[in-house]
């Protein structure tokens, strides 16, 4: 089965029953699904706890992807993900 041109089944070479099938598409829809969730500016600040000018200020540097219509600004939550992630701190040991 294929969407485009993403063929569903390349990672599920153990997809043998319907079951298994199953499971595996509905990962697919899950992930998809929060990857694409939208966030308003309120959202992201509570996200990230940090006050709105804060926000204004990754969003005017460039460090937040973000969408903005005439009033208010958008964010996907991949977005904010690849944030958090490119300023990780890996823990030392």
């Amino acid at each position: 089965m294929e969407i485009g041109t993403i063929n569903l089944w390349d990672d599920c070479k153990e997809c043998d029953t319907d079951s298994q099938k199953i499971d595996h598409l509905a990962k697919l829809v899950i992930t998809r699904k929060f990857d694409n969730d939208i966030l308003n500016s309120k959202d992201v600040c509570k996200l990230l706890d940090i006050k709105s000018n804060t926000l204004d200020n990754y969003c005017s540097q460039g460090l937040i992807a973000h969408h903005k219509t005439q009033r208010k600004r958008y964010f996907y939550r991949k977005d904010i993900n690849a944030y958090l992630d490119k300023f990780r701190v890996r823990a030392r040991y």
